[in-house]
């Protein structure tokens, strides 16, 4: 868990009405690619096109078919060729590092403060994640892996032709798109029922990223990737919709590093952004007890919580960096007093 530098701060945490929608203000600064100079050497030509076999169906969006090897060292690749900016369809990388240095709430909080529109990936252990983003707000989270994304076929589907559903999970097996949104495209559903269960499915599926081990973030600005979702409405509250997807972690207790005897307190910026999510009733009365001389265990008590509850609850606002743990050492203790303090004091209270 998080630890500042210095003793903690006490602050009584008066918790006003969560519900109050505000506009959010910029809490972070993302960390834009370096624009490299322009180059006034011409572009070389391009080499001989692949023949028409070699040549794949147009992905749903082109930007997953020009994926970095994460894993090769960079002095491994040739050097970058620098593209021009006036050159269309070239995907812009506006940020991109590891979540133990750039946490996914950081990034989630650019693409809405930016008002970013584009793609963010996830690699990870398993198929990458995608997050499509228009002008701040959440259309919706696909992978490539049908399984991954959906198991098991919601009982929604049961009247639809399984020779339709199949045909649709391929398709996002191809290029990504939610077969659920091919089923609206094809009519064998609703668009606004394709766009719930969208939401669901994506919101699950992100919510995974919030445990896993290793996690490396990019974010592409490329707004041609929203052509064939312009009908998709887009979730405009990104910080509640990051919380609702923490509350499907299964998995909160998977830090080692939890600490009953840890002290939360809000970051700099904690407390005015906690008051600004909709929080459910525990939720509200967990941040309440933040004073920055509580341990996770004694608000537990106080709240007549278990600690497996507690530890749940703090992970939620500990992943939005909402608050950050002290150890239970720093806490501000009483100062010690003398033989002959405490006997004055025991005079002066029998008087």
């Amino acid at each position: 868990m998080p630890k500042s530098r210095g003793k903690p701060k006490s602050i009584e945490a008066h918790m006003e009405s969560s519900n109050i929608e505000e506009p959010e203000e910029s809490v972070g600064t993302p960390v834009p690619q370096e624009e490299e100079p322009m180059r006034d050497e011409a572009v070389p030509e391009p080499e001989p096109a692949p023949s028409a076999e070699s040549v794949q169906s147009e992905d749903w969006w082109n930007a997953t078919a020009s994926a970095p090897d994460w894993d090769q060292p960079a002095a491994e690749h040739a050097p970058a060729e620098v593209i021009p900016r006036k050159e269309l369809g070239m995907a812009d990388v506006y940020f991109c590092g590891h979540t133990s240095l750039f946490p996914l709430s950081r990034a989630l909080r650019a693409v809405a403060n930016e008002r970013l529109t584009g793609l963010l990936r996830a690699f990870w252990e398993q198929e990458p994640i995608e997050l499509l983003a228009r002008d701040g707000e959440i259309v919706l989270v696909t992978t490539r892996d049908p399984a991954l994304y959906c198991p098991e076929v919601p009982d929604v589907l049961t009247d639809v032709d399984v020779v339709v559903v199949e045909r649709a999970r391929e398709q996002q097996r191809e290029n990504g798109s939610p077969f659920f949104l091919t089923l609206a495209r094809e009519e064998a559903i609703g668009l606004d029922a394709a766009t719930q269960l969208m939401r669901q499915y994506g919101q699950n599926l992100f919510s995974q990223l919030w445990t896993a081990p290793r996690v490396r973030i990019m974010f592409e600005k490329n707004a041609d990737l929203l052509s064939d979702v312009a009908d998709v409405p887009g979730d405009p509250n990104v910080r509640d919709w990051a919380m609702e997807t923490l509350r499907l972690v299964q998995n909160a207790d998977q830090p080692a590093s939890f600490d009953p005897t840890s002290i939360p307190a809000y970051t700099k910026d904690g407390f005015e952004r906690v008051q600004r999510l909709k929080l459910t009733a525990d939720e509200a009365q967990f941040a309440s007890q933040f004073n920055g001389g509580r341990s996770v265990q004694q608000i537990a008590k106080n709240l007549r919580l278990d600690l497996k509850s507690a530890q749940q609850l703090l992970f939620r606002f500990l992943a939005l960096e909402i608050v950050e743990c002290w150890p239970g050492s720093t806490a501000a203790k009483p100062e010690r007093q003398t033989f002959f303090q405490r006997l004055r004091r025991s005079r002066q209270r029998d008087r």
